[in-house]
């Protein structure tokens, strides 16, 4: 007997997403580590690791946003304190980097 339902498939936009985070990660981390021996791509690491933390914070306004089903104040405390501690730890990254790259 064949199954007719069809299994929900992600969204493209959570698969632009994944994927921009974690090619982002990816090229910091190889950046990171290019830096160890010529220090000349120290400063390019730390661009894509801010650039990381905008992706991730555009995707987690978008999973909040957009995504997510049923009322945010009943998901666990702890779930929450989690998010909103990766939010806020990504937006003061990439303020940080903006502060001491453009204004300082």
């Amino acid at each position: 007997m064949e199954n007719n339902e069809k299994e929900p498939k992600a969204s493209k936009a959570i698969l632009i997403f994944g994927l921009l985070v974690m090619g982002s990660a990816i090229t910091t981390a190889f950046l990171y580590l290019i830096s160890t021996k010529n220090p000349d791509f120290a400063d390019k690491a730390r661009f894509m690791f801010a650039l990381t933390s905008v992706f991730g914070v555009a995707c987690m306004i978008y999973l909040k946003e957009f995504r997510a089903t049923g009322e945010w104040k009943q998901l666990p405390i702890a779930f929450r304190f989690i998010w909103w501690t990766i939010f806020f730890g990504n937006a003061l990254n990439f303020v940080e980097y903006v502060m001491t790259k453009f204004i300082l």
